[in-house]
């Protein structure tokens, strides 16, 4: 009897043939795991290629709903450019009155929030950046990883299995976080022929199911499948946040002072 790391692949005296197989099956059975890591760590690239961008310009709402079905709906603008070296990205409330001029701005790891009220910039330090994003289901860290970040710099992947979600084949992958994370891990399934996220299940720190984030529409924008429909549900506490994707443009150009804190307290 051979034994690798514990697991039985063949018996010696049922024969050279059967021996070779079961060490074969044995080696392929102990690599299943690696090559399911390689796997769902090349998915997980794929989706951050095709959600991230140069440049982006986006028009979107966001209607929060509380637990009760009341709901208030918000307009903002979204700019990303990663020309310059760093990753930045600008989010802009312009409706209604009392949101309007709030922003916030992403400078590499660097992330500040504006709120007219205040009258001044406030730099978010790292665990606050756990925190409800005004008041929705999104975390700051949650804008951003779709706005610019990604997943992978954060999450190890592994490839589950291939599953249907409604008429889409999908990648099922788990995410396990490589560094300090508000969610202990999450299960991503992966639309197989755009590498767009159809569905997230996030698990707070006590493994527990926490939030779900679903995409039900998609659209093209310049020759790019984009979500336009984002749903992120609060499983715990009934609590939901829809973004619509009104409109995007991938060959935006901006001057470099529109990711600066000065540019940010204008409000506008």
């Amino acid at each position: 009897m051979l034994r690798i790391n514990g697991v039985q692949i063949g018996q010696k005296d049922e024969g050279n043939g059967k021996w070779m197989l079961g060490l074969i099956l044995g080696v392929f059975l102990i690599g299943t795991g690696t090559v399911a890591a390689l796997a769902g760590n090349e998915i997980l690239a794929e989706v951050d290629t095709v959600m991230q961008s140069d440049s982006r310009s986006m028009s979107q709402t966001m209607t929060l709903f509380s637990a009760s079905g009341q709901s208030r709906t918000r307009e903002l603008q979204v700019f990303s450019d990663s020309t310059g070296g760093e990753d930045q990205m600008l989010v802009r409330f312009i409706a209604p009155a009392d949101v309007r001029g709030t922003g916030l701005l992403m400078d590499g790891d660097d992330m500040y929030l504006y709120m007219p009220a205040l009258g001044r910039v406030r730099r978010i330090a790292g665990h606050a950046k756990q925190g409800s994003f005004m008041g929705s289901d999104f975390s700051y860290v949650d804008m951003e990883q779709f706005g610019t970040r990604g997943f992978a710099v954060d999450y190890q992947a592994i490839f589950v299995e291939t599953q249907s979600v409604g008429d889409r084949e999908a990648y099922q992958l788990q995410l396990e976080p490589t560094s300090d994370s508000e969610y202990s891990k999450l299960a991503m399934w992966v639309d197989s022929e755009r590498y767009l996220p159809l569905q997230i299940h996030y698990f707070d720190k006590q493994g527990e199911h926490f939030k779900t984030l679903t995409t039900s529409e998609f659209a093209l924008f310049d020759d790019r499948w984009t979500a336009t429909n984002m749903l992120m549900e609060n499983v715990q506490s009934g609590t939901k946040t829809e973004i619509i994707v009104e409109q995007v443009d991938f060959n935006a150009a901006f001057e470099a002072s529109i990711f600066t804190t000065r540019n940010l307290e204008r409000g506008q």
